[in-house]
């Protein structure tokens, strides 16, 4: 089973997320770029400086030079990156004196909306990528650093920021009553607002509302894949799962004037469909969406979906490979080329873009996974255990990399070793294992003293603690 997302039942296709861009690549290798661009510097001077004087004027300005390109090519990524900031919160007294603080406010609802964002893994959605802390390179003798360089041209250009401002504004003296007031401004949804009310104690409770509210505002198609995972969760049969909220979600995007963002939706809806057993559905609105959208990656490989659960082999790789030859293409596009290549048995096609893929992300846990499976296949089961090993250490619950894993080291003839990890995988979700592999499973539970409790699993409540910096911030395309 190649399926990462689908821990629930089987399907001809297996649900994965879909995000635009690449974004979290894009956030690497900004990081490591900016993060490297001052000790190369540092190293540099080091090494001429301890080189002969009479170079100095030969090699200094190439230096100067050198290092002026790479802070140019750091503003241009800034400047390009759109970022989802939270301002601090205009908060009432009252929460103020329970440690609910503007800034941590601010902090808060920008973590419970990267949290959504993080478990948004189910149907397809534009990026919002989580941005580490941006560099602030000073130049030396100037008033002028990255950051204020990057917003000047960021002024200059008009392309702002998307800003979520919220006020809370105390409903009852006598009582925790409150209602958030929650606005949008830059990108496109500006000037979306709405209100969240609000009374009781659970003030966390309350964070989150406005975090979910917040991204429906500024990011919905984000908002309805998470939602669609939350009700995967209930475990609920095809006749029974209500998606009702996430189908108005994408009717309120595509009631807006046609962009990139009514794009997703329609891809979004037609993944939603397929995912519910809908292949002919799926297909036709994919089409009619390729209409009006002919360059889309992702509507490609909506279609592609569709066509594959039909059992349309072909055609499905046809409409795959046109999606993953557009300008607009991601990882996922070449991930999901390979993932029907690999269910056709055309395996040396399935890795070879399962490695593109990587190249373009590697740290999409659904490729590492499905490329582990293609190498178990062929055989490659040291180099399947490490693409294996990096997916779980990605997401340590992820039941079918442990499977996968398993079945590597059965093959392998390391039956105690696969004993262990079929444990691993039966305690996350019985589901992704045979009745052998459960037999193993359960023999090496008890051969290690039973149950042991999930350390995947994070604490539940958070307290206020020391205030944060006074902003925080994620990245949108």
């Amino acid at each position: 089973m190649s399926s990462v997302q689908s821990q629930r039942r089987p399907m001809n296709w297996r649900n994965r997320s879909f995000s635009a861009a690449s974004g979290s690549t894009h956030r690497a290798g900004n990081h490591h770029f900016s993060a490297g661009l001052v000790p190369f510097g540092l190293r540099t001077a080091g090494f001429i400086g301890r080189g002969p004087k009479q170079l100095w004027p030969y090699v200094l300005p190439w230096v100067f030079a050198v290092l002026t390109i790479g802070f140019f090519c750091l503003v241009v990524r800034g400047v390009l990156t759109r970022q989802l900031l939270v301002p601090p919160v205009e908060t009432p007294q009252s929460l103020v004196e329970r440690g609910y603080t503007s800034n941590f406010l601010a902090e808060r609802i920008m973590s419970s909306m990267r949290a959504i964002g993080q478990d948004a893994e189910s149907i397809p959605h534009d990026t919002m990528t989580d941005n580490d802390a941006q560099p602030d390179i000073q130049i030396p003798g100037q008033e002028m650093s990255y950051a204020t360089t990057v917003r000047f041209i960021k002024g200059v250009i008009k392309r702002t920021d998307v800003m979520v401002h919220v006020g809370i504004t105390k409903v009852n003296d006598s009582a925790d009553s409150y209602v958030a007031h929650v606005q949008i401004e830059g990108g496109p949804f500006n000037s979306r607002e709405s209100t969240v009310p609000f009374e009781g104690r659970d003030l966390e409770k309350f964070v989150h509302d406005i975090a979910v509210k917040a991204m429906r505002l500024a990011e919905p198609n984000i908002l309805a894949s998470h939602l669609y995972s939350q009700v995967q969760r209930t475990k609920c049969s095809l006749a029974q799962c209500d998606y009702g909220e996430v189908v108005s979600i994408y009717d309120e995007v595509l009631a807006l004037p046609a962009s990139e963002q009514g794009e997703w939706a329609l891809a979004g809806k037609a993944w939603l469909l397929a995912n519910q057993g809908l292949s002919k559905e799926a297909e036709q609105q994919t089409r009619e969406a390729l209409t009006v959208y002919k360059h889309s990656a992702v509507l490609h490989a909506s279609l592609g979906i569709a066509l594959e659960q039909q059992h349309r082999i072909d055609d499905a790789l046809e409409a795959l490979r046109a999606g993953a030859s557009e300008k607009s293409k991601t990882a996922e596009n070449l991930r999901l080329l390979g993932d029907v290549l690999l269910h056709a048995n055309r395996y040396a096609e399935a890795l070879d873009a399962f490695k593109q893929a990587d190249r373009m992300k590697p740290d999409s846990v659904d490729n590492l996974h499905d490329w582990g499976e293609a190498l178990v296949t062929v055989g490659r089961y040291d180099e399947a255990i490490e693409k294996l090993s990096r997916a779980v250490a990605l997401r340590p619950d992820l039941a079918p990399s442990y499977a996968e894993w398993g079945r590597a080291l059965d093959r392998k003839g390391d039956l105690p070793g696969a004993s262990r990890k079929y444990a691993q995988a039966l305690q996350l979700d019985a589901g992704t294992l045979s009745a052998r592999e459960s037999h193993l499973a359960r023999l090496a539970r008890a051969a290690q003293g039973g149950n042991r409790p999930d350390a995947s699993k994070p604490n539940g409540g958070v307290r206020p603690v020391a205030n944060p910096p006074a902003s925080l911030s994620l990245q949108t395309a």
